[in-house]
């Protein structure tokens, strides 16, 4: 069947694909004779999510007609913020943003212009793209960081792909795992779908989670109401019960992990031929060889790997080392941490921790999805490591059931190409963190350098879909450092808070208004995004802006004419044996498997052609190549002096189905259903400090406070609260207001004093903060 399909009347059905989050499930679009959209529905051939549609995908109308949306391109003309605006064609807009940049690299070099974006709607690889073609450095002024970079490149270190996150093959899994993650409010309209499939047929359900509310928590086999940021004990302590019970699946572990590979005891080096011998290689690392009783290079065919060795070897020097096997280190470290030894640190019991780890090793099929609740954390390397281990010895990467991996996200280098040869030496971190493995400037320590020009003058930000004044920490600071930047630019749906202090503000199209693929979270398909009407008023799609800007400043990066031949390219690159034009017709198009799943042949992308529990590229970076049980660098109890003023831990960033993130406040059928924030919090500390439900309340923190309405419950850990993110917007329609200078943004009071030292992620899912009862008139 043809996606575009005449209607008797003049109109016609458009198949496409909704973006209102990264799930992008199929939708029919019902568009009259006149070119105006009447109705959405969803798509019952999307073998995704069968025709379900969440409540943002069913408002695609009332956004696409929004009054409040933006609808010309606008230039600053009065101070910053004033909100003095004139409105200017889309030829003026884009000479004049490059005029600017071509200005400020003339003056300060190529390096003092970030390129980023916030919410993603399917340009990832374009907003990198345009950094990376700067020539100099890509900042990535995004919020990367605290979203899908640590949980992504972590697994490609330690498998070479990314499994964890849409690779969750939840419909023929035989236990599922939801470890800080919320995909059926996230990604509902596919996720619940197999979840409730799964559920009817049997399989077990384990949540791992601060949030006693979590959807799934009742319906939950186990639930683990876990101290935001203490994962790694729980991780660990299921690596205890499943090591020493022998839980674990024996022959995956030896033959397609790094386990069996020698370690030098104490350096927690690997052992390798040029130790043993002279003109041996320092690149092969050594297993033992039961057949041959001898040691032999990882890759070799045809051997018996001793996956618990241990003794004495002699070096080309002359010294005698001990040496021991990958399993042995990453034991004896999960040795430390029995069940009982997590409880006291992690505030689950031992014997749901101990069940919940068998229910899941025991399983014949099993699988793991984490996000956020993971990624935001200053111990995020260690937590998705150690879960990326469980995944290993249990036999469950790559297995049906289990995590597979997908191919979008192996595939993004050809579209962003390559960073600039000075990415390294001009990326911009300090003694917070070294970014070790990430490669990408801290967010926190670019906004520094715009108020202060160190370590050099950034000068200009150019971003789409960005509103950092809700996703980066420590708001006010934020705002102080982009009031003195002398070029801002956004493009976006609404005037956000960042676009009101901008210079130049771009209106982007809604994905019911432009072309588009859609193959970002979307499994083995890729989708033709097409439009269902014409771009209304002078809105543009964040495709044409990134391909038209980058063509005026780079046409050698940019040589694309239109966005067909873009997207010509990009399927080209990533989807080979379908065109636009062909995947318009067809409107889905089903992808290669990735090589990983035939590991047995290819193994897996890794220094050692294995799954790594130990990642030798995290000891090349300069990190720790075994993952630690760590805490969290400001913390109950890493930091117990300021706990003691700030005794609760909160936890940002709590989801609604109904919003992304900071958007559709504004429109008034959803903005009924969660209409104000709220801070939840137990019922017994309420009753301590005489609040009551719906009174409004200060959250404070070191960082600084906001206000939000109590919610008390009794869905929560007395020692925790929980704290939506992304209020700012106001709904006239219904009388409700916004919430101006951050005063109830959750970003005001989270920390930019420590990060994770590989990822540069802060700690938005454990900040130390207090409740407060207001007093009379403030």
């Amino acid at each position: 069947m043809a996606s575009i399909i005449p209607l008797p009347d003049g109109g016609k059905i458009v198949k496409t694909n909704c973006f209102e989050c990264h799930a992008k499930c199929g939708v029919l679009c019902e568009v009259d004779k006149d070119g105006t959209l009447v109705n959405v529905k969803g798509n019952p051939e999307d073998p995704r999510s069968e025709g379900r549609m969440c409540g943002k995908g069913l408002s695609a109308r009332a956004i696409l007609y929004d009054p409040d949306r933006l609808r010309y391109p606008l230039r600053r003309k009065g101070e910053r913020g004033a909100g003095d605006w004139e409105q200017i064609t889309w030829d003026e807009a884009i000479e004049w943003l490059a005029g600017r940049v071509e200005e400020i690299t003339a003056e300060h070099g190529a390096e003092s212009i970030a390129y980023g974006q916030g919410t993603g709607r399917g340009t990832n690889q374009w907003t990198g793209r345009a950094g990376n073609a700067g020539g100099r450095v890509h900042h990535s002024l995004s919020p990367g960081n605290i979203c899908l970079v640590p949980m992504m490149v972590q697994a490609l270190l330690q498998f070479g792909m990314f499994p964890t996150f849409d690779g969750c093959d939840f419909d023929n899994a035989d236990c599922i795992v939801f470890w800080g993650s919320n995909s059926v409010w996230t990604e509902p309209t596919y996720t619940s779908g197999q979840i409730g499939r799964s559920r009817d047929r049997g399989a077990k359900l384990i949540v791992i989670d601060p949030f006693f509310e979590h959807p799934l928590a009742a319906k939950a086999d186990c639930f683990l109401g876990v101290r935001p940021g203490s994962d790694t004990y729980v991780a660990y302590a299921w690596l205890n019960v499943i090591m020493n019970e022998g839980l674990y699946d024996r022959a995956f572990t030896q033959k397609h992990t790094n386990a069996p590979m020698l370690i030098i005891e104490g350096a927690d080096v690997p052992l390798n031929e040029a130790l043993l011998r002279e003109g041996g290689n320092p690149q092969a690392m050594l297993v033992w060889d039961r057949k041959t009783q001898s040691m032999v290079e990882i890759h070799s065919k045809d051997i018996d790997e001793d996956i618990e060795y241990w003794g004495m070897v002699k070096t080309v020097d002359g010294q005698e080392v001990p040496v021991k096997t990958v399993w042995l280190g990453l034991k004896e470290r999960a040795d430390q941490w029995t069940p009982e030894a997590a409880e006291e640190k992690c505030w689950v019991k031992a014997d749901v921790i101990r069940e919940s780890a068998r229910m899941y090793a025991q399983a014949p099929a099993a699988t793991i999805n984490v996000f956020q609740g993971l990624e935001e954390q200053t111990n995020c390397k260690d937590t998705l490591q150690l879960v990326n281990c469980i995944i290993a010895i249990c036999g469950n990467l790559e297995k049906k059931g289990g995590n597979l991996s997908m191919p979008f996200w192996n595939q993004m280098g050809p579209l962003t190409g390559a960073e600039p040869a000075t990415q390294r030496e001009l990326r911009v971190v300090d003694e917070r963190a070294s970014g070790s493995i990430y490669g990408i400037s801290n967010p926190t320590c670019l906004f520094e350098a715009m108020r202060t020009g160190k370590p050099y003058p950034l000068k200009g930000y150019i971003m789409v879909q960005g509103n950092p004044l809700s996703w980066a920490e420590n708001t006010a600071l934020v705002k102080e450092s982009l009031m003195c930047l002398d070029l801002l630019v956004c493009m976006d749906y609404y005037m956000s808070p960042t676009c009101e202090i901008a210079d130049l503000v771009l209106p982007s199209t809604h994905w019911t208004e432009r072309d588009y693929l859609a193959d970002e979270v979307c499994s083995e398909w890729v989708f033709a995004q097409q439009k269902a009407v014409e771009p209304l008023y002078e809105r543009k799609s964040d495709v044409w802006f990134w391909r038209t800007f980058g063509h005026r400043l780079n046409p050698e990066w940019w040589p694309w004419e239109t966005d067909e031949e873009l997207f010509n390219w990009q399927l080209e690159q990533t989807h080979a044996g379908v065109t636009w034009d062909e995947l318009k017709e067809a409107w889905i198009h089903r992808v290669p498997q990735m090589p990983s799943r035939e590991y047995e042949q290819n193994g897996f992308g890794t220094p050692t052609g294995r799954a790594e529990l130990y990642s030798v590229i995290c000891l090349v970076s300069g990190s720790k190549p075994f993952p630690e049980a760590s805490e969290p660098k400001e913390s109950v109890f890493s930091a117990p002096e300021l706990a003691a003023e700030y005794p609760l831990t909160g936890v940002t960033g709590r989801r609604y189905p109904i919003y992304y993130h900071s958007a559709y406040r504004g429109i008034p059928h959803l903005r009924e259903i969660v209409p104000e924030p709220q801070v939840v919090f137990h019922t017994s500390l309420a009753e301590e400090l005489g609040i009551e439900r719906g009174e409004w309340v200060w959250i404070e923190s070191p960082t600084g406070r906001i206000t939000m309405k109590a919610r008390p419950s009794d869905g929560i850990d007395p020692r925790v609260c929980v704290i939506p993110h992304g209020w700012w917007q106001a709904c006239p329609a219904l009388d409700l207001p916004g919430y101006p200078d951050g005063m109830s943004n959750a970003n005001t009071i989270t920390s930019d004093r420590v990060y994770n030292d590989e990822y540069l992620t802060p700690g938005l899912r454990s900040t130390l903060c207090r409740i407060v009862k207001k007093k009379a008139g403030e």
